[in-house]
């Protein structure tokens, strides 16, 4: 078996828009608009310096189907980098920036190898006019494909080595992704492939070691969910298999922080459990910092809607130098217990227990309808993404609370 090395990526998501995010300070959004690209450019660097024989790129290169100019070119230019350097890069394309999708795509070098279509095909990768290995995969033309795909592969020729691409989803997995070209492992394990390149899952995780079986994950993180290191992986043959290596590429790191609030007396005491928060944090990269504060007084919540916490919060930033390795509080949740009895209240004969009784049975078609008015705000609209089921609860139950509160104090509630 001849040496082989290569890096294997996906879901670059080239040009991500980093939607609601408005309120941050125009250095710092920029710097977000930036990071994919910063991401991408170390990708290429790695490439270089490792002196791989290849790059796979496993779908979603670019955040829609539209595929900014900016993104393509930005791309290409990567491209041709590796073109210097001998380097050959082998392309398919995912849900998010299917075939079909496209309007105006601009050509990439000689070097670049596409699957153009959904039908499942082996590119050979040659060195010294001898053939390595054989690669196989296929694009989507479509935003979804249902079909169990992995099935379609099989081995060909006599090369080397026998290397998959599949931009798809475990039909087992706990999907917070859509899930498409469903496969499960025995459909990978059965078609003796040396080694499964995964993209469409943004978390990194290795489903087999024998073959190995990767999702690499996505190339920098874009939400507070997808908060762990982002890069892609360093492949070479040892002895008698694949071992891969993580290089990390992304320019800032999304993390979660849960502080305790003990003894609250005062609203200053926010400012030192916020710094504390952030004192807790050990990295090396840019952080955007998500904090849940967890009281049982009741104080938190008060704090938060009288509008201290914010304050406290924009104070706490403002001490960050976004030009240097900064950690910006992007978002504070609150777990509080409330200063009231909940199953007391509903139980009662108070007019807070017929609020309460009336919270419990409504639906997320009637949450949606109360928030509808939101999305048709002129103004509004354009800084609102989609809420998913469990954000549109944890909506209902700030409100719940507020509500309850403000109701308690005998105060007329805001319209």
């Amino acid at each position: 078996m001849r040496s082989l090395r290569f890096i294997h990526s996906a879901d670059l998501h080239l040009d991500s828009p980093f939607k609601g995010k408005s309120y941050l300070p125009d250095e710092l959004k920029e710097q977000l608009r930036a990071s994919t690209f910063e991401a991408y450019e170390r990708l290429i660097n790695q490439a270089i310096h490792h002196q791989v024989d290849f790059v796979l790129i496993v779908g979603d290169l670019f955040n829609e189907e539209m595929r900014s100019l900016k993104a393509q070119v930005k791309l290409r230019e990567g491209f041709q980098r590796l073109e210097h350097y001998g380097i050959q890069v082998y392309v398919s394309y995912g849900n998010h920036d299917y075939i079909r999708g496209v309007h105006y795509p601009i050509s990439y070098p000689s070097n670049v190898h596409i699957f153009k279509d959904e039908e499942v095909r082996s590119l050979p990768f040659y060195r010294d006019d001898r053939l390595i290995a054989n690669i196989y995969g296929f694009s989507y033309e479509q935003r979804s494909v249902t079909e169990n795909k992995a099935q379609l592969y099989n081995k060909q020729g006599e090369a080397d080595y026998h290397i998959a691409m599949l931009h798809g989803s475990l039909e087992t997995a706990q999907a917070s992704h859509d899930v498409y070209a469903p496969f499960t492992m025995a459909d990978l394990v059965r078609k003796s492939m040396d080694y499964w390149a995964l993209g469409h899952i943004h978390k990194r995780q290795q489903l087999s070691d024998l073959p190995p079986v990767i999702y690499p994950g996505n190339i920098q993180g874009r939400s507070s969910k997808e908060n762990e290191a982002k890069g892609c992986y360093l492949v070479e043959w040892k002895g008698d298999q694949f071992v891969p290596y993580f290089l990390p590429l992304h320019s800032f790191i999304y993390e979660n922080v849960e502080q305790i609030c003990k003894n609250l007396k005062h609203p200053e005491d926010l400012e030192a459990l916020l710094e504390e928060a952030k004192q807790s944090i050990i990295c090396d990269s840019p952080i955007l910092l998500t904090i849940t504060l967890k009281g049982d007084q009741g104080l938190l919540e008060k704090w938060k809607y009288e509008g201290v916490l914010k304050q406290w919060v924009e104070i706490v930033n403002e001490r960050e130098n976004i030009d240097q390795e900064w950690i910006w509080i992007d978002q504070v949740f609150i777990e509080d217990q409330p200063s009231w009895n909940e199953s007391e209240l509903k139980a009662s004969a108070h007019f807070t227990g017929e609020v309460l009784r009336n919270f419990d049975n409504l639906s997320n078609d009637d949450i949606q309808d109360y928030m509808a008015p939101l999305y048709k705000h002129r103004r509004a609209s354009k800084h609102l993404n989609d809420f998913s089921d469990t954000e549109q609860q944890e909506i209902m139950e700030s409100a719940k609370s507020l509500v309850i509160q403000q109701l308690l104090k005998g105060k007329e509630v805001d319209s």
